[in-house]
């Protein structure tokens, strides 16, 4: 087995702290892993990981929970409008 490199197991803390590097980062995923010496596959697999285990855990989640106002009445007539970049923004309606 000589010329091959011998992986390093991390822990689910080290693998939170690389992804959360990598995202304060302005490089892709696929360049931090070959900066960092990192499996793509591997990051990848655990970003997914802690992506879903985020919003159990208290974590910082992609996802935002909108409700209205406890107080709010409801309308048969609602419009959302998100700027998405580059000058495409996506309206709805009801």
């Amino acid at each position: 087995m000589r010329g091959r490199k011998r992986r390093q197991r991390r822990s689910r803390t080290e693998w939170s702290e690389l992804v959360a590097q990598q995202q304060a980062s302005d490089l892709s995923q696929h360049e931090f892993c070959t900066q960092h010496g990192l499996s793509r596959k591997t990051f990848g697999n655990w970003k997914r990981r802690l992506d879903r285990e985020a919003p159990s855990e208290g974590l910082d989640s992609p996802w935002l929970e909108v409700a209205p106002p406890p107080q709010a009445t409801v309308s048969a007539s609602w419009e959302i409008e998100l700027d998405l970049g580059d000058g495409v923004v996506l309206r709805m309606r009801r």
